[in-house]
């Protein structure tokens, strides 16, 4: 019985996963159109909370394969995909934004500092909760 319980608590963290990918792509893409920093400081709390700490949690390799919903189909990725297309989008889109401040407090809230608990306590639920709906819009 331990084992399906162990199965259906790792499927559930993978959607999990799956869903804080969505969403930070849906972010970062909001971004693209509307160069709020806003964007930005929400994406990098989803990335630790949402993708950062699943994979530490679960000790996911770089090579464990997730489903991620986009564009309503399940695309198969690797967890160093999904640290490439969440993790490494949102730092090129940092750097790019070129605010040294900004960049600063996106590190810190992804290595779970001082910014990242002044983010998380910013936040209302309804936008916590994208990490368990991949359906979430602003």
């Amino acid at each position: 019985m331990r084992f399906f319980s162990n199965l259906f608590g790792q499927a559930k963290e993978l959607t999990k996963l799956g869903n804080a990918v969505a969403n930070i792509r849906k972010m970062l893409d909001e971004y693209e159109d509307d160069k709020d920093p806003f964007y930005l400081v929400v994406s990098s709390w989803i990335c630790k909370v949402g993708v950062v700490d699943m994979i530490q949690k679960n000790g996911w390799l770089p090579n464990y394969v997730v489903y991620v919903p986009i564009n309503g189909h399940q695309t198969k990725m690797s967890m160093g995909e999904v640290q490439l297309m969440t993790i490494g989008r949102l730092m090129k889109k940092v750097s790019d934004y070129g605010d040294a401040d900004l960049e600063e407090k996106i590190n810190d809230v992804l290595e779970g500092g001082p910014a990242f608990y002044e983010v998380d306590s910013k936040l209302p639920q309804r936008l916590k909760e994208v990490i368990e709906h991949p359906d979430f819009t602003l």
